[in-house]
C-alpha cells in the first residue's frame, strides 16, 4: 500500500526527480486543476507514480518546466493516464509538451470488456475491490498548503493507477490489444486542444439548419468568441454561450440596439460586446455567396438511414465476436460519415479513426458491405 508521498515545490527539485524517472520504461501520472472561470485550466497539482512511491509536484512553486517538458516527449518511457484528454491539454498548456507515448487505462478497460469511458474509481472496484473517496474530487487546488486529504486523494490516484496498469497490460499483449491502447491513446492525445477558433462553429448543435448569410454568421460569431474567450483567458459562456450564438445568428441583429433585445442576453454582455456582435451581424449579412460556408450535415434522410443501420448492426456483430463494446470500434457520428462520404457517388471514404488496428477488423469488412449494397442498387 502507499506510504505518503514526497512533496516537489523548486526547480531543483523537479529536475532531479525528473532525471530518477527517464530511467523508468513507465510512469502513472495525473493531474489536478480548476477550470470555472477561465478558459485555460489552471493546473493545482502534477501527480507521479512508480513502483508504489508517489511525488507531488507543485506547478504554482515551478518556473523551470523544461525538464518535465522533455520526460512528457520521452518516446522510452510510457505516460499511465486515465481518460487522458484533459490531462493532456493541461499539460500541454502547462509545460509546453505534447504528451507520448501515452497509455490510458479507461480505453484498455474497454478493450478489456469493462463499459466505455469507466470513470476511475469504479474501474478500481471493479478490479480491486477498492473504494476510493470521491469527497475532494472538486476541491480547490489552487489554495496553499492543501489539506491532508487532498494530498491524499491525488497520491492514492497514481498509486492505483500503476497498480492498473500493471494487471491490465499482461491481459492486453495476452489478447495482442496493447499496441492497440497506445494507437488510441496516443491519437487522444494529439487531438486533445480545442479546434482552431474559424472551425469552432462545427461543435454548436443545431449549426446544420443555418445556411448562407446566417451560417455565415454563425461561423464569425464562433470565431470571434473563441479568439475573445482565450485573450481575455474566461470561460467561453462569460463572452456569449453557445444558445447566444446560435440565437443570433438566427435572428440577426443589425445593431446594438437590435443586440440588446435579445431574449435573456445579459446586459454586461450587451454593454460590453454589443457593438462588436452587430459589426459581425451586418459584414456577414452583406457577404458574398461565394463567402458563404458549406452547409453542415443534418439528420441522415431516410435512404441513408436504413444503409447506416446496416452499417451499425455490423460493427455490432463484430464487436459481439471480439467481446468489446461496439463504441469503442466505431462512434456513430464516424458510421454517419462514412455513409454520408458515398451515399451518392459509391465512393466511400474511411474516417481517419478506421485505420491502424481497426482496419483489417472493422473497415475492411464494412467496406465490403457497402460495395456489396452499392452493387445490389446499381442491377
Amino acid at each position: 500500500m502507499i506510504e505518503g508521498h514526497q512533496w516537489i515545490d523548486s526547480d531543483t527539485a523537479l529536475a532531479e526527480a525528473c532525471q530518477q524517472w527517464r530511467q523508468a520504461g513507465q510512469l502513472a501520472m495525473d493531474t489536478e486543476f480548476v477550470r470555472t472561470e477561465t478558459y485555460f485550466a489552471q493546473l493545482g497539482l502534477i501527480q507521479i507514480g512508480l513502483e508504489e512511491r508517489v511525488w507531488l509536484i507543485d506547478p504554482l512553486a515551478i518556473t523551470d518546466w523544461q525538464p518535465l517538458a522533455s520526460l512528457l516527449e520521452d518516446e522510452r518511457v510510457i505516460k499511465i493516464f486515465h481518460s487522458l484528454s484533459e490531462d493532456a491539454e493541461v499539460l500541454l498548456n502547462g509545460t509546453g509538451a505534447r504528451v507520448a507515448p501515452v497509455f490510458d487505462t479507461q480505453i484498455a478497460a474497454s478493450l478489456l470488456g469493462h463499459d466505455v469511458q469507466m470513470g476511475f474509481a469504479r474501474l478500481v472496484e471493479a478490479e480491486f475491490g477498492v473504494n476510493l473517496p470521491k469527497d475532494v474530487t472538486r476541491s480547490d487546488w489552487l489554495k496553499r498548503p492543501l489539506e491532508p486529504e487532498q494530498c491524499a486523494y491525488a497520491a492514492a490516484d497514481v498509486y492505483w493507477l500503476e497498480r492498473l496498469y500493471q494487471t491490465l497490460a499482461p491481459r492486453l499483449r495476452e489478447q495482442d490489444r496493447f499496441d492497440w491502447v497506445l494507437e488510441d491513446s496516443n491519437r487522444i492525445a494529439r487531438d486533445s486542444l480545442p479546434p482552431e477558433p474559424e472551425h469552432y462553429y462545427h461543435k454548436l448543435r443545431g449549426a446544420w439548419k443555418l445556411k448562407g448569410g446566417r451560417l455565415l454568421c454563425l461561423k464569425r460569431l464562433a470565431e470571434w468568441r473563441e479568439t475573445e474567450a482565450r485573450e481575455r483567458n474566461v470561460n467561453r459562456a462569460r463572452v456569449l454561450s453557445d444558445a447566444e450564438v446560435i440565437q443570433i445568428a438566427q435572428t440577426m441583429p443589425h445593431n446594438k440596439a437590435a443586440v440588446a433585445r435579445l431574449k435573456g442576453l445579459h446586459p454586461r454582455k450587451v454593454r460590453q460586446f454589443g457593438d462588436a456582435i452587430a459589426r459581425i451581424v451586418v459584414e456577414s449579412d452583406q457577404a458574398s455567396r461565394e463567402e458563404w460556408p458549406e452547409r453542415l450535415p443534418g439528420p441522415l434522410p431516410a435512404d441513408q438511414a436504413e444503409l447506416f443501420r446496416g452499417v451499425k448492426s455490423r460493427v455490432s456483430q463484430i464487436a459481439d465476436r471480439v467481446d468489446v463494446p461496439a463504441e469503442v470500434l466505431a462512434r456513430r457520428k464516424q458510421l454517419e460519415q462514412l455513409v454520408r462520404s458515398g451515399c451518392y457517388t459509391g465512393d466511400y471514404r474511411m474516417p481517419e479513426m478506421m485505420t491502424g488496428w481497426r482496419h483489417d477488423l472493422v473497415a475492411e469488412p464494412l467496406m465490403a458491405y457497402l460495395t456489396e449494397q452499392r452493387d445490389e442498387t446499381d442491377e
